[in-house]
């Protein structure tokens, strides 16, 4: 009883302290913005806030899954809806007119609150009983000896052949364009964090150390020279999650880097992207980034530079408007229903096509419908333009333009289902390094919660059964094994039901 005691007393304090140190950090963000605050919203941003950091602090107490997903995500909803109100800009942008408007105080805490109840609707979800009565034990096995391991390092070396020759994405017609696009982006990202994770396990050779580091080299290099930040930052999110799996602790180094790499680069996505896609200016990959490079580092130094710290704002406004939901939340709150009507899962149908290859359905409607519906609708982008722009508003929001607030709390928590076999299927300590490895490298497109549901899952199925298609000459299949939970059994009488098939152990 001591020792139990003792525990809760532990824990509580660690909990205690964990609070007070939110607190400070939310109020050194007051204590630096610029905006009017009010009492409410200073409120939700700390329980936002609080929320991912607990729950962090709880798996890592607990040591029950391999990844703490949940904690992850949500921590994603403070910086999209919390962290802008405090050094982001509040205008609402529109297409109508050149300046915007400003977002209103009460719709800006509405938005925060819809944040808040979405994220804890989430929260329901995950801990959903019937998701955890059927845990998938490890049912692949992996044997990286001799020619297996040079086919997956053969993976590798063909994916930074593929990004440096830059293929079309239409070499195989339209119906192909799909494996085209999977065989770039993600097979190699599943073969890059098996590597990568044998390597923090100490276990790499050094010519899998060699390919790791081109691999990453080319990455960053092909993902800026194209134009996209988040080419470069998903291989820097799935270094940090391979690493908090092996380590089982924060990499603050490289969480640190992905904050500032995209704060920099951010400020010069716009003249690169009309030097060479506007202007269609040809140059080679290394000069494209030499060039995002220069435009950025100057714009910060001038900034830096300027005693007035004038300039400084509008550049840290500039990032942090590529990772806000808050006032476009706050524009659909102020609109929906009376300008907009609910739309009743219309939006959704668009995910349900996804499911369907376009080598089946040639002429299958696109993800982008869904958001363009949103931008016509509420104003956001003009008609003529909307083949140039594609702007999401999330998840969230798009469950509160569907059904309202019933869509809030009905759609975020089955996204909470979702994202428990997620993390027990593919994330969880059982997984095996071939499936925990697919879903570090599905981690990325999790924690973009700026695509509405059309772009945020639709694909992953595709992805996952492709990828298992080119590695299967090195999967090994092995015993399934499930472990069911009964009824009215607490958590830790588990009953495990092993199939006759032959255990292959590595």
């Amino acid at each position: 009883m001591k020792q139990v005691s003792g525990e809760t007393k532990h824990h509580f304090l660690v909990t205690l302290r964990t609070g007070l140190t939110v607190l400070l950090f939310t109020s050194g963000l007051w204590l630096t913005s610029s905006n009017q605050i009010t009492a409410l919203q200073f409120l939700l941003s700390y329980v936002l806030l609080l929320i991912p950091w607990v729950s962090y602090l709880d798996w890592r107490r607990r040591k029950r899954n391999g990844l703490p997903v949940f904690a992850m995500i949500s921590v994603m909803y403070w910086l999209y809806y919390a962290l802008p109100l405090f050094w982001g800009d509040l205008m609402i942008r529109e297409a109508r007119t050149v300046f915007g408007r400003q977002a209103s105080p009460a719709m800006l805490s509405l938005a925060l609150t819809m944040s808040l109840v979405g994220v804890c609707c989430l929260w329901v979800g995950t801990k959903a009983n019937f998701i955890n009565r059927i845990v998938p034990g490890r049912w692949t096995q992996f044997d990286l000896d001799g020619r297996r391991r040079n086919y997956l390092r053969a993976v590798l070396v063909g994916s930074v052949i593929l990004s440096i020759v830059e293929p079309s994405a239409y070499l195989l017609g339209e119906g192909g364009r799909q494996i085209i696009i999977i065989s770039l982006s993600f097979v190699p990202l599943v073969a890059f964090t098996i590597l990568f994770r044998r390597y923090l396990k100490g276990e790499a050779s050094q010519l899998d150390k060699v390919l790791v580091f081109a691999f990453l080299l080319t990455r960053l290099v092909s993902g800026l020279s194209s134009g996209w930040l988040g080419a470069a930052a998903s291989i820097m999110i799935i270094c940090a999650a391979s690493y908090l799996a092996e380590r089982q602790r924060l990499p603050r180094i490289a969480m640190m880097a992905v904050i500032v790499f995209t704060l920099f680069f951010q400020v010069g996505k716009n003249e690169f992207r009309i030097v060479y896609w506007t202007d269609e200016i040809k140059a080679s990959h290394l000069d494209r980034v030499s060039f995002w490079v220069d435009t950025s580092l100057e714009k910060w130094s001038n900034a830096i530079a300027d005693p007035s710290g004038e300039n400084l704002r509008p550049l840290l406004n500039q990032s942090l408007s590529r990772v806000s939901l808050l006032t476009q939340s706050a524009n659909v709150l102020d609109q929906t229903p009376h300008v907009v009507p609910y739309q009743y899962g219309r939006l959704y149908s668009f995910l349900l096509v996804t499911f369907i290859p376009r080598f089946v359905w040639h002429d299958k409607p696109s993800v982008n419908e869904a958001n363009q519906f949103y931008q016509i609708a509420y104003g956001v982008t003009a008609e003529e333009d909307i083949g140039k722009v594609s702007i999401g508003v999330g998840v969230l929001t798009e469950a509160f333009i569907s059904f309202g607030w019933f869509g809030v709390v009905g759609i975020m928590f089955l996204l909470g289902v979702f994202f428990g076999f997620y993390q027990q299927s593919l994330l969880g300590k059982s997984s095996g390094l071939l499936m925990s490895s697919l879903g570090i490298a599905l981690l990325p497109q999790m924690l973009g919660i700026e695509s509405q549901m059309a772009a945020y899952l639709g694909g992953i199925v595709q992805q996952v059964l492709f990828s298992l298609l080119v590695l299967l000459p090195i999967i090994r299949l092995s015993k399934f094994r499930r472990t069911i939970i009964p009824p009215n059994a607490g958590r830790r009488e588990l009953r495990t039901e092993v199939s006759p098939a032959r255990v292959i152990e590595h």
